[in-house]
């Protein structure tokens, strides 16, 4: 079979490193590089991510054992938060008891029995007040928490699910007392992409934007910006939700109800060397940094930044950040790359129907694969792709 990927993030990579070694394939991707959210800037002899950036092996089963197969190295990464509010309060997971004794056990408390309550069907705003939560913990761990691991805005962060905010709490040990271990892949996680790439016997259209996409009778017939209109057996499109839908020329009443149920949010993310997006005090500085504007704001985006020196490990005479939605605020003599994300927003809805997605296979030889079928994270990117791949045949 001939087999168009519609998307070289990690969900359509993984789709076409499976399906390479059972059927022909190409690649289409509208930027000039491959790899969507793994995007390493390099810069002198550093290659700075500011992207997809950590990962573990407990919870990244699949991501682990690629890297393994195509020879990609990785490496400790300190994993550690911390968060300033407009209030005053600063806090972070390396020095706890700066959040004072009553948010300490608040957290405790949550990380101790948040698993056992009963939080079918309500948001973790409605969890809070049913738990008997204070508005301290709702704003200065459970918002700025919600909202940094899943880039999306605080009034969203209250509103997100709590059964699956609680379960990838637990699954992550997010601040337990039993923590994941994190790692990084050696010299940025583009090194992954091009040792994966090299692997592949594919043709691969970078700047190719793909505009539609029609079944027909006998395959699928994809066409690209350029006008070229191109024939195949069977396509994966691993894009957003968002975008596969508008790539459809007809899509069926399952397809539309099932993707028309995802959303994305823009993140504007800057990399730069500006420190006064770190905390003041130099021991509270940590991985991921959220500044909260204050108590009760819901800002329309969340403002957080990673610290790539630690997560990295980078032996550098400066801070390199990247730091989420405050372009403007950021000392513009800093600023070494501006880019623009989009993330899955999780949603009641999203959750139902990424459940019907992930079983959704091959329908009028269309599959579709994308972090969105999960948490939005990496491994379930790929996860999703090698679900595509294996409906198409393909071995895992």
């Amino acid at each position: 079979m001939t087999i168009a990927i519609i998307g070289t993030g990690v969900a359509g990579l993984g789709a076409a490193y499976a399906l390479s070694r059972l059927h022909d394939i190409e690649l289409f991707e509208a930027s000039a590089s491959p790899g969507g959210h793994v995007n390493t800037v390099p810069h002198g002899d550093l290659g700075l991510d500011t992207g997809f950036i950590v990962h573990n092996e407990k919870n990244y089963p699949n991501l682990t054992r690629l890297f393994r197969e195509i020879g990609v190295e990785t490496q400790p990464a300190e994993m550690s938060f911390s968060m300033a509010c407009g209030c005053g309060l600063e806090w972070s997971s390396r020095r706890p008891w700066r959040a004072g004794p009553k948010l300490l056990r608040e957290i405790l408390r949550f990380l101790r029995t948040a698993g056992e309550a009963d939080v079918a069907g309500k948001s973790f705003d409605r969890f809070v007040r049913d738990e008997g939560y204070t508005d301290a913990f709702r704003w200065h761990y459970l918002v700025p928490m919600t909202a940094a691991l899943w880039s999306t805005a605080p009034g969203d962060a209250l509103e997100f699910p709590a059964s699956a905010g609680i379960e990838f709490f637990r699954n992550h040990s997010m601040l337990g007392l039993r923590r994941s271990r994190w790692r990084t892949v050696s010299g940025g996680s583009r090194t992954y992409v091009e040792a994966l790439l090299h692997r592949l016997e594919a043709q691969v259209h970078l700047g190719s934007p793909v505009t539609s996409l029609a079944r027909t009778a006998t395959g699928v017939e994809i066409r690209c910006a350029d006008g070229m209109l191109r024939s195949y057996d069977g396509v994966v499109v691993a894009t957003s939700a968002p975008r596969a839908l508008a790539l459809l020329e007809d899509p069926s009443g399952d397809e539309r109800r099932m993707l028309s149920a995802f959303e994305v949010t823009a993140n504007e993310t800057v990399l730069h060397t500006d420190a006064r997006f770190l905390p003041r005090r130099r021991s509270d500085r940590s991985s991921w940094n959220y500044q909260s504007p204050g108590c009760g704001v819901l800002a329309d985006a969340p403002s957080l930044t990673y610290s790539l020196n630690r997560l990295q490990k980078l032996d550098a005479g400066v801070e390199y950040c990247v730091t989420l939605n405050r372009t403007d605020e950021i000392d513009e003599t800093t600023v070494i790359r501006v880019i623009d994300y989009e993330h899955p927003k999780t949603t009641f809805a999203s959750l139902a129907a990424a459940g019907y997605a992930r079983s959704f296979g091959v329908v009028r030889r269309t599959a579709f694969a994308g972090a969105w079928q999960g948490n939005g994270f990496h491994e379930d990117g790929l996860d999703s792709g090698l679900r595509a791949a294996a409906a198409f045949g393909a071995s895992a």
